[in-house]
């Protein structure tokens, strides 16, 4: 067994010599997670998005300019035909009464002889028109005001969300890292045991050749050190896999050699569960999420009553074009509308969406309620997990140092011959399982504390 940790710890040098070697110690983990997670990346762009949406909502306020151009070819004119009287200018015959001709009138007379006709180009084969429109919103009944409201909620929702994401980022990092160094530190202690149980066996094995021990004694040591060494791989078997566990929390590449710099904090400190509680329904990002969403069903609902309101609007436009009129040339026009918009039959559809805005705000609602109620269980189970382990700490420390006696004691003894080989073991078992236990208090403590600030809403 020695030879293959010896081995192990060979191969683990060679590694480092080819790899980069990351010093991790929590707040690095943190780090490291926050960078890298996929869920905070998305969370974030939605933020971005949600930010461009209300962006797009204050459009609304402003007024909508356009312009178009346009170029016909017309493959044939549209023509008008026109007619005229064509005359003539005759003198006439002067008769009196009688019919007997008297002369012929001093004025020449315009007399019709025939009809004239011709054509009026009225557009030429080439059309051009620039034409500039402004439309500016006058009067909604609020549904501008309220959707652009809505808007800069579903930004904070995002946000809040973003921060919900980050802070469940934070308490996995916590944990893996945790998870990661108390396995480490328990194949440190099972190694340590095995060291300690590996001596052991050599001085009974001493005392046999003597004939201070029977053969038993030999046998149930060597047994106690093979079941010690079945433990001793399971624990850095576990370990390995903790180490894997954190590397992917934090998406780093698999195998990355890892040192901690960091042991697990001795530290420990009750919490008060009625400030928990008032810190949690204040803070909690989903609470956020829900209470900005009961506002936004709120507005909803607004817009929805305005929905068969009018809506009133001005329209200018302004045209530079050829030809204009009749005359084939550049010329200018515009014209200004103010006009109202009023729907008069939707077949029931808006009373409808009324119905449904009001459904969606009683339900925004009741799902604030029950989130506040079950946030407030998750906090009490937190805070008495993070009391509870602090506890742990405390016995499990005192543990350690009874045990630590005994097993001095138990040495002393079986070397003068008053304990027996089975009572040592048991002692230096009980060792073993009192420092697992405490270094168990102390992650656990450490990963309850992270999942109670996160349940209170802190970061």
């Amino acid at each position: 067994m020695r030879f293959a940790l010896t081995a192990a710890l060979v191969l683990l040098s060679a590694a480092t010599v080819h790899a980069d070697t990351l010093h991790l110690d929590v707040g690095r983990a943190v780090e490291l997670a926050l960078a890298n997670n996929r869920a905070v990346q998305l969370a974030r762009e939605k933020v971005i998005e949600a930010r461009a949406s209300r962006d797009v909502a204050f459009g609304s306020f402003l007024p909508q300019v356009s312009a178009t151009g346009t170029y016909t070819r017309l493959a044939r004119s549209n023509e008008l035909t026109m007619y005229s009287a064509h005359d003539t200018i005759m003198t006439v015959p002067v008769l009196d009464p009688m019919g007997n001709y008297l002369g012929q009138t001093g004025v020449p007379v315009r007399v019709p002889v025939g009809v004239d006709s011709f054509r009026m180009q009225l557009s030429g084969p080439n059309n051009y028109a620039l034409t500039g429109t402004v439309q500016q919103t006058l009067f909604t009944w609020g549904k501008l005001v309220n959707a652009y409201r809505i808007a800069g909620l579903n930004l904070d929702l995002q946000q809040a969300a973003a921060v919900q994401a980050r802070a469940q980022v934070r308490v996995d990092a916590l944990e893996a890292f945790y998870r990661a160094l108390l396995a480490r530190k328990t194949a440190g202690v099972m190694a340590d045991a095995y060291e300690q149980l590996e001596r052991h066996v050599a001085q009974v094995q001493a005392l046999y050749d003597n004939g201070l021990a029977a053969k038993l004694d030999v046998m149930k040591a060597t047994l106690g050190l093979q079941q010690m060494a079945a433990q001793l791989s399971q624990a850095e078997n576990g370990a390995e896999l903790a180490l894997a566990a954190l590397l992917n929390v934090l998406a780093l590449p698999a195998g990355t050699p890892v040192v901690f710099d960091e042991d697990l904090p001795r530290e420990t400190a009750s919490v008060e569960l009625a400030p928990a509680i008032d810190s949690a329904l204040a803070r909690r990002p989903e609470l956020v999420q829900l209470r900005d969403a009961v506002r936004m069903a709120d507005l909803a609902e607004r817009v929805a009553r305005t929905a068969n309101l009018p809506s009133v609007f001005a329209q200018a436009n302004g045209s530079y074009r050829n030809p204009v009129g009749l005359k084939d040339e550049w010329g200018t026009d515009w014209n200004a509308t103010i006009g109202f918009s009023l729907p008069l039959f939707t077949g029931g559809s808006n009373l409808a969406k009324l119905k449904q805005a009001q459904s969606r705000k009683r339900q925004a609602q009741i799902g604030l309620v029950m989130a506040e109620e079950g946030i407030r269980l998750e906090v009490q189970a937190q805070v008495a997990a993070l009391n509870q382990e602090a506890k742990n700490i405390a016995y499990q420390a005192r543990n350690v140092e009874v045990a630590s006696e005994a097993l001095k004691l138990a040495e002393t003894r079986y070397q003068n011959g008053l304990l027996t080989n089975l009572e040592y073991m048991d002692t230096q078992l009980a060792l073993t399982q009192s420092r697992v236990s405490y270094l168990n208090a102390l992650a656990n403590y450490q990963v309850a504390r992270a999942r109670l600030r996160r349940a209170t809403g802190e970061d």
